[in-house]
């Protein structure tokens, strides 16, 4: 799942973003997989994913309900969806697991806290990706701030002018860091990006007036 690679940030904060793909293999076992695919966004949804979505409904952080997404899924069908803590991501793999009905399980994060926890369920991991970080002029790209939530759309659908206008608007008060990770995430439907890390990557923007104030109540 190359398109989740390349998100940015520490690694305390990429400590709290992991990515799940779970998908049948084109022309060896997609036929006739919809139903078993079904059932597994019904446990995953289950475990409380950040943000889940489709290309062909979009995601939740735009309003679609799951039993839309279930019932759009694609000839060949796929879950993609995002946590923010490790102990989710790994229940539902492990829950995953328990059903045993031979989809394909790809998971994106930091990959020493997922080789540990994949050893504890009697997973072998059959491949490992890195990315190789970004190459060519990369003085024309955004701010790294920026870099970190733009990454999280592993296909380039957010706009750096709209994380801009959206840093602007918590710097000035008029939309919280919450409001702003949403609004932000809206245009990737593919469901990888994570709003609560977003929100905490926002939070930054806070003018200090706002946080003490925050603060007394």
């Amino acid at each position: 799942m190359t398109h989740s690679l390349h998100r940015r940030g520490t690694p305390e904060s990429l400590k709290e973003d992991y990515v799940l793909l779970v998908t049948a293999a084109a022309d060896v076992n997609h036929y006739g997989s919809k139903d078993k695919l079904r059932q597994i966004l019904e446990v995953v949804y289950d475990v409380g994913p950040c943000n889940i979505g489709s290309y062909d409904t979009g995601t939740i952080l735009a309003g679609i309900k799951i039993e839309e997404i279930k019932a759009a899924l694609a000839e060949v069908p796929r879950v993609r969806c995002c946590f923010s803590s490790k102990e989710k991501i790994v229940e539902a793999v492990r829950r995953i697991q328990k059903l045993d009905l031979g989809m394909s399980v790809t998971v994106e994060g930091p990959t020493e806290d997922i080789l540990e926890w994949s050893e504890e369920l009697g997973i072998k991991p059959h491949s490992v990706n890195l990315s190789l970080d970004i190459w060519g002029r990369k003085e024309e790209l955004p701010p790294e701030d920026i870099l970190e939530i733009l990454t999280m759309c592993g296909h380039g659908l957010i706009s750096r002018y709209l994380v801009e206008k959206l840093i602007a608007d918590v710097k000035g008060g008029r939309k919280t860091p919450q409001e702003a990770a949403v609004l932000a995430g809206q245009p990737c439907v593919c469901g990888i990006y994570n709003p609560d890390r977003s929100a905490k990557l926002f939070a930054k923007y806070v003018p200090a007036c706002a946080e003490v104030a925050a603060a007394k109540e």
